[in-house]
């Protein structure tokens, strides 16, 4: 019985230690954007689409474009694909891709109305923050993280 006690308190430390270890390692895993193949796959297809106007304005070549007004081609399509990446979705989930300029997905609204909250953050309340070494910028990934939907507090 002596000799099964220490067995026994030797047994119990592994066995927690290695649970401990394993959730530790686990819980610092970074996310992973598992649709950024999808999105890059119909980046590449437009990029190849519009070669010869990926320096234009982007009003100029797509139709009802709204908050990026002045943006050339190029940048719409890397915030677009940030703005995925931000959320954890594809073009789809805004956008009909067979009809690009459609705005009767409720979430094309909802973006509209997401850039304007978050272009007034950043001029009306985050620029008059003075004690940061920085400037103070939010972005959809601040309250999104990667999810469709902003996790309630």
């Amino acid at each position: 019985m002596k000799k099964l006690i220490p067995i026994l308190f030797l047994f119990v430390a592994v066995t927690s230690f290695v649970s401990l270890k394993n959730t530790t390692v686990s819980s610092n895993k970074p996310m992973k954007d598992t649709l950024m193949v999808d999105r890059e796959k119909i980046l590449t297809e437009m990029k190849a689409d519009l070669k010869d106007k990926l320096a234009s304005p982007a009003d100029s070549v797509f139709k009802n474009i709204h908050a990026l007004k002045g943006k050339s081609v190029e940048q719409v399509l890397s915030i677009m694909n940030n703005w995925g990446h931000s959320l954890g979705v594809t073009c789809k989930f805004c956008h009909d891709v067979n009809d690009w300029a459609s705005d009767k997905s409720r979430n094309y609204k909802r973006t509209i109305e997401m850039v304007d909250m978050t272009a007034m953050l950043n001029k009306d309340v985050f620029s008059k923050l003075k004690n940061f070494r920085q400037p103070v910028v939010m972005s959809c990934i601040g309250c999104h993280n990667e999810m469709k939907e902003p996790r309630e507090k």
